[in-house]
């Protein structure tokens, strides 16, 4: 596919603030035509990471639970049901960043070997920023719940949906919180549930 592939020329700074810049990109598309795109990026990254999004489960009760949070996001005006995630602090480890993470959000105190998977990078909006994310999941079992360590800034709940009902638990809790729920938190309960709808619909 190396055919439809272009090639960054340069890259102008047109604004830089505190987390986020936005760019004016010069490149030349597949076709060898010179072309031009606006693209925001973070500032904060220091490595190949921006974020991570943690896909985390607990027992309760006999239960597979997902963990999920939910908070006010500023740029959509409106609670957001998610993944716990955050960014990659300096030259921090994104495995050491999913974990402290996930105690500062939820409380829950991971350790390395409860790690499952770990994603390659994946671009989050890539038509409009280069920010990119890797999903980290961790299996947390029968793991106690401490207290949550959120910054000043943060206001977290965090929510327990039942894996074998996730997508239309996921649902119920949108609609009883009037609220959106993330992309990819959707699109991981989608693919769980998508047999089913093609059942239902033959």
């Amino acid at each position: 596919m190396s055919h439809l592939k272009g090639s960054i020329k340069k890259i102008d700074e047109a604004l830089s603030l505190k987390w986020i810049k936005l760019n004016k990109i010069t490149y030349i598309d597949c076709k060898g035509n010179e072309r031009f795109w606006e693209s925001a990026s973070r500032t904060t990254k220091k490595g190949d990471t921006d974020g991570v999004d943690i896909l985390a489960t607990v027992r309760k009760d006999g239960k597979k639970y997902l963990i999920v949070v939910v908070q006010y996001r500023v740029p959509v005006d409106n609670l957001v049901i998610e993944f716990p995630a955050g960014l990659v602090d300096n030259d921090e480890d994104f495995v050491k960043s999913a974990i402290r993470e996930l105690k500062e959000e939820t409380g829950y105190r991971a350790t390395p070997d409860k790690v499952l998977l770990t994603s390659s990078i994946l671009p989050l909006e890539c038509g409009m920023s280069c920010a990119n994310a890797r999903m980290v999941v961790i299996d947390l079992e029968d793991t106690i719940c401490e207290e949550q360590e959120l910054e000043g800034s943060e206001n977290i709940d965090v929510f327990y949906l039942p894996m074998d009902n996730l997508f239309n638990e996921l649902e119920e809790l949108r609609k009883k919180l009037n609220c959106i729920v993330s992309v990819q938190l959707y699109t991981f309960a989608l693919g769980l549930n998508f047999n089913n709808f093609l059942k239902e619909k033959k």
